[in-house]
């Protein structure tokens, strides 16, 4: 079944038919085109460079995708969505110079009741396409934060500040890693996350999410 359209597959592809595959709303990847990811952390985090690979769209099929990745337990969509997003970014040259992807980390309360962190499963997806190495044990969030969904944007800062932890620096120095999460709504999480990694010595970062709200 195609958890987008919840049609049955008859096509030799997984989770989503190549219909959904199609018709999911793309971000528009041009040097000429405002990018709201880059707008969201201007001024707030110092990126490389920023994307999303799809707009996220309230009861649309990848809301129904993410929802049954998160919280019905079907992991392969993650590593679908990332192979797809890799497989299209790379035709902008987006992963040049990249040398690593950090998944950004979820708390291990959170990672036990799911069975995973999805941002690892997407990153696993990237990696299949581009060869990189997925360093997921070098960064850990050590506070159990609340839910961010109804929380302002100063709110879910606050709610998120000092939630991460560099547990080793030795594949992230002096390297160009790229930051990956699932949906990047006001940007708190990863901007945490982020200044985090930055605080590496010589780290370069990047941002990739496969969704934006906006």
């Amino acid at each position: 079944m195609c958890f987008a359209c919840e049609k049955p597959i008859h096509e030799k592809v997984e989770d989503i038919c190549l219909n959904c595959r199609i018709a999911l709303p793309r971000v528009m990847q041009s040097k000429n085109h405002p990018n709201p990811v880059e707008k969201i952390f201007k001024g707030r985090l110092q990126l490389e460079r920023a994307t999303a690979f799809l707009r996220f769209e309230k009861q649309g099929k990848l809301q129904s995708l993410l929802h049954h990745l998160k919280y019905k337990g079907v992991s392969s969509i993650g590593l679908n969505l990332g192979e797809l997003a890799a497989v299209e970014l790379l035709d902008y040259n987006f992963f040049e110079g990249i040398e690593a992807i950090v998944p950004l980390p979820i708390h291990p309360k959170k990672v036990k009741i799911r069975g995973y962190n999805q941002s690892d499963l997407i990153a696993e997806g990237i990696a299949k396409v581009t060869g990189l190495e997925v360093l997921n044990t070098s960064i850990i969030k050590d506070t159990n934060s609340a839910s961010q969904t109804r929380k302002s944007r100063f709110e879910r800062w606050q709610n998120v500040a000092t939630a991460f932890k560099v547990t080793t620096t030795d594949k992230l120095k002096h390297k160009h890693v790229l930051l990956v999460d699932d949906v990047v709504t006001t940007g708190a999480t990863a901007e945490s996350c982020g200044l985090t990694l930055l605080n590496v010595d010589g780290l370069k970062l990047s941002f990739l999410s496969i969704a934006c709200t906006y």
